[in-house]
């Protein structure tokens, strides 16, 4: 191996190496805001007095705390479909129509076809993430200049599914994050009034 050779497969090597630890960051960044969205999904709680509702949300609110372990491919239907899936207004109306206390917290991101765009970049997320930890070291030897060549051309391709599905899911947990903080203010407001009535 000449020196040129030798010295452009280490180039391409630390361009390889630079790009997969930005790229597995970005997966690593993925999932933590996946798994903050399936804890913070929303939901619909009813109780026949107050205290049986709050004590619903205390929970409810306590099981989300302690987050999910499990590895995210196995759970990643459930968890899609709990935050994608919109909230049935017919279980608020029967409800009401009982005088039963409900709380309803739904983030409107249900929009049309989200849910299904969602389930598909989940599917390329988690595929490439795997392959990405689990085999890509075995499909390219990198001591080789071609076979750098190649995986850099790879790695590019998928950092681009990795980055697709980053963009897709942060507008998603975004409107989640602005809609909490705007029920925590306004949970702050409800509680002043109520100490002032006190």
């Amino acid at each position: 191996m000449s020196k040129n050779t030798l010295k452009n497969s280490v180039s391409t090597q630390s361009q390889i190496f630079e790009l997969l630890g930005r790229t597995l960051y970005v997966c690593n960044f993925i999932e933590l805001r996946l798994r903050w969205m399936h804890q913070h999904r929303g939901g619909l709680w009813i109780g026949k007095t107050p205290e049986e509702l709050l004590d619903k949300l205390k929970k409810a609110i306590e099981k989300q705390q302690k987050g999910d372990k499990a590895p995210l491919g196995p759970i990643g239907q459930e968890m899609l479909d709990a935050i994608y899936t919109p909230r049935c207004n017919k279980d608020l109306e029967k409800a009401e129509e009982k005088n039963l206390y409900a709380f309803n917290l739904d983030y409107k991101i249900q929009s049309k076809g989200r849910s299904h765009r969602a389930k598909t970049k989940f599917k390329k997320f988690i595929e490439t993430r795997n392959y990405l930890v689990h085999y890509f070291a075995r499909d390219y030897d990198l001591a080789n200049e071609d076979s750098c060549k190649k995986a850099y051309a790879d790695l590019k391709n998928k950092s681009i599914i990795i980055k697709d599905a980053l963009e897709f899911f942060n507008e998603d947990y975004e409107t989640m994050q602005k809609a909490l903080k705007e029920l925590q203010e306004h949970f702050k407001k409800m509680s002043s009034k109520s100490d002032k009535l006190r």
